[in-house]
């Protein structure tokens, strides 16, 4: 115990103390503060700006050009872009938004047909979908009024709303989608870095023949141990204090961001997927961190790295990918996200989306999290056994079954 806690502290002393670390660290909470306190320091700020250009419903320098002489004014008038303006019809709509004079060019050649003229279309572009809408509610006008309807008998028909009142039972997945994606990805970023960084300091000791040292006075569980709990510590550390330090952020100045839902929905998520990120950040980092470990013991030199852990990291990277395209798809109780929910390599991240995106039962979580404590044991075993072997082998890496063979014998 005394071995393990001395290699805990040195691990986790020598990543806080780390002019990167610390560097880094201090950067992402300037920005967050940045971000959080613009109100304060930004004179007559209109906060749903920042929501428009995270929506892409910035405002675009628009050109309406009229072939039908009476549509044209009508556009300018109503569309909702102040950066409108209606040209000759026999300007060439194409060559000004090639040459960058204008955005969107809207050709009108008809009551019910238009050329909609854009470099790139914006995936949320909603120009082209309120001129539709205006130019629907003139053709409609028009019409009825031939009938010999009148203006406000007209506009009481057209103006009909129809109202729903959402009673959601479970999760709204629109709400949700946002804070799940950023937890997610803080998830699997914080796994694949403090992963490799397992493996790099282990692979460092290895090559430096420290490691030949420190296997013949210790015991190999306290020393693997100590340095993936050391280095977990120290990233919990760091999480911890960037979440805790942006929620005092949002909490001074939440008053300034009330109309705000996309920065609000971030700051207001439940206090149980908090706890949830917790748990599942620990045992998903637990399990890949003792298999980095492990592996960074079979490498020679620091340029095997990379070829040792990659499988690793490409487990990661497909147990990251699959969720985020059920998530975009909406359907993240499909069978494959189920069964993505009990594998140990996948389920810190297929049920923490579950969980945020879903009403999932009580017994499948716990199902879930038993398998991972399971996991996290046989793992972190079988990484004593490797590490213990690995530390003493030079030269090129083994293949995996002579690995095998070796922890047999052993």
């Amino acid at each position: 115990m005394k071995t393990f806690l001395k290699v805990f502290k040195f691990e986790f002393l020598n990543l806080v103390v780390n002019k990167v670390f610390i560097g880094l660290t201090i950067a992402i909470l300037l920005l967050s503060a940045l971000l959080l306190f613009y109100p304060r320091y930004s004179s007559g700020l209109d906060t749903s700006s920042i929501s428009s250009v995270i929506g892409g419903s910035n405002k675009k320098v628009i050109a309406v050009i009229d072939e039908t002489g009476h549509l044209g004014e009508y556009l300018l008038e109503n569309l909702s872009n102040e950066k409108t303006s209606l040209l000759d019809e026999k300007t060439d709509a194409k060559k000004i938004v090639e040459d960058g004079d204008y955005d969107i060019a809207v050709v009108i050649k008809s009551e019910t047909e238009y050329d909609y003229i854009v470099n790139d279309m914006g995936l949320y572009d909603s120009t082209d979908s309120e001129i539709s809408d205006l130019l629907l509610y003139h053709y409609q006008q028009s019409r009825l009024g031939e009938l010999g309807l009148t203006n406000d008998d007209i506009d009481s028909v057209i103006a009909v709303q129809i109202n729903a009142d959402y009673i959601i039972t479970g999760k709204n997945q629109v709400n949700n989608f946002l804070y799940t994606y950023i937890l997610m990805f803080i998830l699997y970023l914080a796994i694949i870095v403090y992963g490799q960084m397992i493996a790099q300091n282990v692979a460092t000791e290895k090559s430096s023949r420290a490691m030949e040292l420190l296997i013949t006075s210790a015991d190999p569980k306290q020393l693997i141990f100590g340095k993936v709990l050391g280095t977990g510590s120290a990233g919990l550390a760091q999480m911890s204090l960037i979440l805790i330090w942006s929620v005092a952020c949002f909490s001074v100045n939440r008053s300034a961001w009330k109309d705000n839902e996309i920065i609000s929905s971030i700051f207001d998520m439940p206090a149980s997927l908090v706890i949830y990120t917790i748990i599942f950040f620990l045992l998903g980092f637990l399990i890949y961190a003792f298999l980095y470990g492990a592996l960074g013991s079979l490498a020679s030199k620091m340029e095997d790295i990379g070829t040792l852990t990659m499988p690793l990291t490409f487990i990661m990277m497909i147990s990251f990918m699959v969720p985020i395209f059920f998530m975009s798809s909406g359907n993240v109780d499909s069978p494959v996200m189920k069964l993505l929910s009990y594998i140990p390599f996948s389920s810190p991240l297929a049920m923490f989306v579950r969980i945020a995106m879903s009403s999932v039962a009580g017994y499948e979580i716990i199902i879930s999290i038993a398998i991972l404590l399971i996991s996290v044991i046989a793992l972190g075993h079988l990484a004593v056994l490797i590490y213990r072997v690995g530390v003493l082998m030079y030269g090129k890496p083994p293949k995996f079954n002579e690995i095998l063979k070796i922890i047999k014998k052993d």
